[in-house]
């Protein structure tokens, strides 16, 4: 189970976590996660967006665009945040993210809870991205 949370949140932080404000091309997406005090494997990982991808909005609904829902979007003055709601194997995620963005670079912290909890409490994840170049 812990495997599904951790590959759930890295993908949905990936695609949700990216600005407007952010450069189309190759980014370097990086991820850390906690979760009842104890530190899960993260990733690293590139993902390549482009202007077409930002212009409809990609970089907030993720690969799993159907399963989750986002609301209370705010994005200006270089800072992102809002909520999400998830289906997720054998129940919800809520919760909330919110950083940074630049053209070339973004970093944004993120908190998920399970309903139901199942034992695991809330999960806390890490997210920071760098544009590597164009996307090739």
């Amino acid at each position: 189970m812990i495997r599904t949370l951790a590959a759930f949140a890295l993908a949905v932080a990936t695609g949700a976590a990216l600005a407007q404000e952010m450069k189309p091309g190759l980014w370097e997406i990086v991820t850390t996660m906690q979760m009842q005090g104890m530190q899960l494997p993260g990733g690293k990982f590139n993902h390549c967006y482009s202007a077409k991808d930002i212009a409809a909005g990609k970089q907030y609904s993720g690969d799993d665009a159907g399963k989750c829902v986002i609301s209370n979007l705010k994005s200006g003055g270089g800072n992102v945040s809002y909520d999400i709601a998830c289906d997720a194997e054998g129940g919800k995620m809520t919760g909330s993210v919110k950083g940074t963005v630049a053209p070339t670079a973004y970093a944004f912290e993120q908190k998920l809870r399970m309903t139901p909890d199942q034992g695991m409490g809330d999960m806390h994840s890490t997210i920071k991205g760098r544009r590597l170049g164009d996307c090739k």
